[in-house]
C-alpha cells in the first residue's frame, strides 16, 4: 500500500498533538498536479513560526507523452 499526503498528514498531526498538545495549521489540504508526466500531491502547511512550507508527493508517472506547452521565441515581435 502505497503511503499519501494525507496519511502522512494524518499521522504527522497525531504526532503533533500527541507531543506538543498542537495540531497542524493546514494552508492548503493535499491536492493533485501534474508536472510534466509527473504526478504529485501538493499541500502547504505553516510551520511553528508561521511560515508557509509546501509539500510534494510523488505519486507516479503518466503513460502518454505530454508537450510542455512552450513554443520557442526568436526575440522578434516584443513591443515596449
Amino acid at each position: 500500500k502505497l503511503y499519501n499526503l494525507q496519511e502522512w498528514l494524518d499521522d504527522l498531526n497525531k504526532l503533533s498533538i500527541s507531543t506538543f498538545g498542537k495540531s497542524l495549521r493546514i494552508a492548503l489540504q493535499p491536492i493533485k498536479r501534474i508536472i510534466g508526466r509527473d504526478v504529485y500531491e501538493m499541500a502547504f502547511i505553516y510551520d511553528a513560526d508561521g511560515t508557509l512550507v509546501e509539500l510534494l508527493n510523488w505519486s507516479g508517472r503518466l503513460e502518454q507523452e505530454v508537450s510542455s506547452g512552450w513554443e520557442p521565441w526568436n526575440g522578434e515581435g516584443f513591443v515596449l
